[in-house]
């Protein structure tokens, strides 16, 4: 499973920081449990059961009301954006939980999420599934969203909504009505980004890949067009043609070849890999990969 002795650590703290944050939902969500009861439920998760997971990111949208440079998931590179279709988003969410028994977190992205007129009927899929612990909503905060059935959603107790505080943009309207309407929320600050460069084949070789690989986070699994990438340089990037379509990167959710054990048994196995073949199109990992200001904005198609 582990390339070398970091990757092995990298992975090892991330699963600590999943444990820690499954006992924290616990908790939040059931009142009557104590800490101990929290820790054995969870200890069952992680260590017994094989079909467990830790984090899954599904994008609603693709559309965007602002233009980052080095946006890692290269959402500018879609121009205008579009809404991922809502038939294939379903049967790949409840073909994914039919896989799993367990999972920690599920976060809902852009784009802007909150520019998706699908939002409602996702999270609503989602928790009508007591195998998702967490529903992440991951928004730039400039939108205040109007519909009520989504508004009535959000104040779920499975529902967080995570703001990125990006600067010079105004988030207090959104938090205002968060709160108004007693919706979990938590703001997320970065003082930098990565900048995971381009996204051209750099036709590395092997050894190179998998060096690499063993730097990344791995930890960023991604679902678009019912397809589970690895991360979502890998989904976007071959959802825009960007990327070359390599059937290895991926488990194609809605495969009606497969049989669900055979599904259960490759997303069991998909953290097993050394690398992707989507590594070439990024410098996440390398001596290449620098850091960059947090969401400047594109100001014209040069940049």
């Amino acid at each position: 499973m582990y390339v070398n002795i970091k990757h092995k650590v990298i992975c090892i703290i991330h699963k600590i920081g999943f444990y820690f944050y499954s006992i924290k939902y616990y908790l939040e969500d059931y009142k009557d449990k104590n800490f101990l009861n929290a820790i054995i439920d969870c200890f069952k998760i992680f260590k017994k059961d094989e079909y467990y997971y830790e984090y899954l990111e599904i994008p609603v949208t693709s559309s965007c009301n602002l233009k980052c440079k080095g946006c890692a998931n290269l959402i500018p590179c879609y121009g205008k954006g579009r809404d991922y279709d809502l038939k294939i988003l379903k049967n790949s969410i409840n073909m994914f939980l039919k896989c799993i028994n367990n999972i920690v977190i599920i976060r809902l992205l852009g784009g802007e999420p909150f520019l998706s007129d699908n939002l409602y009927y996702i999270i609503n899929i989602l928790l009508n599934s007591n195998k998702v612990q967490r529903v992440e909503i991951v928004s730039n905060g400039t939108i205040v969203p109007r519909d009520k059935k989504l508004i009535s959603i959000l104040k779920e107790s499975r529902v967080i909504v995570s703001i990125s505080k990006y600067p010079n943009i105004d988030i207090d309207s959104l938090i205002n009505f968060l709160k108004d309407n007693s919706i979990k929320y938590k703001v997320v600050k970065r003082k930098y980004w990565y900048n995971y460069g381009t996204a051209v084949n750099q036709n590395k070789n092997e050894k190179e890949l998998i060096k690499q690989f063993a730097n990344c986070n791995n930890i960023c699994r991604s679902m678009i067009n019912g397809q589970i990438h690895f991360c979502p340089r890998s989904s976007h990037g071959t959802d825009l043609g960007i990327i070359t379509n390599n059937r290895d990167d991926y488990i194609d959710i809605l495969d009606k070849k497969l049989s669900i054990n055979d599904k259960k048994v490759l997303i069991s196995n998909f953290n097993n890999k050394k690398y992707i073949k989507a590594c070439n199109y990024c410098n996440y990992g390398t001596k290449k990969c620098s850091k960059i200001l947090v969401a400047e904005q594109i100001r014209n198609k040069k940049e």
